[in-house]
């Protein structure tokens, strides 16, 4: 059975919950994890006391990043309109896992504006990806040469990029995961 971790940052459209039941409904064995205690889910693992993330990174194989209006802000360099959007996370603990768990072959599933922060971190380089239709994070894919596809569900090795949850099916989601997109 496939052993997955969610992490919330910020859940604002119900992109946890939806890929949280899509998963749950393929038998993944999900862990949710938060780095800042603001978000409203129940969670297993609070990353604040976590120090050693190379044992976390060895013990899922899927690793799912749910970003919402904080990760847009924050991979936009926007001033958020209020202090509730601002990262209230150890960024850099952040994007050693994110790179980490990449690296490590994890199966990664990249949702909304999460697509955008992986341009930045290169993990999408030379690859396809999608990300929510917004011009500024299709530029951020762009600039950090990633090739923009406008489709639903891309995926590219081990990154799985998701457009809008609330445009696929648990179905679409499980083909992908199987066989690609």
């Amino acid at each position: 059975m496939a052993k997955g971790l969610i992490y919330v940052i910020d859940d604002v459209r119900g992109e946890y919950a939806t890929l949280k039941s899509y998963l749950s409904s393929q038998g993944y064995d999900l862990s949710t994890a938060v780095g800042a205690r603001d978000v409203n889910v129940n969670y297993d693992i609070d990353f604040k006391n976590i120090k050693n993330i190379d044992q976390v990174i060895k013990s899922f194989d899927t690793y799912i990043l749910i970003g919402g209006y904080k990760m847009y802000y924050f991979v936009t360099n926007k001033k958020p309109p209020n202090k509730k959007s601002e990262m209230a996370i150890d960024v850099e603990q952040l994007a050693n896992m994110t790179k980490g768990f990449i690296e490590a072959g994890a199966t990664v599933l990249a949702p909304f504006v999460v697509p955008a922060y992986l341009a930045k971190l290169g993990a999408l380089s030379g690859l396809r990806a999608t990300v929510y239709p917004v011009t500024e994070l299709i530029n951020i894919l762009r600039t950090n040469n990633v090739i923009y596809v406008n489709k639903p569900i891309v995926k590219e090795k081990n990154i799985i990029t998701i457009k809008d949850v609330r445009a696929i099916s648990a179905k679409d989601l499980a083909q992908v995961l199987r066989e690609g997109a």
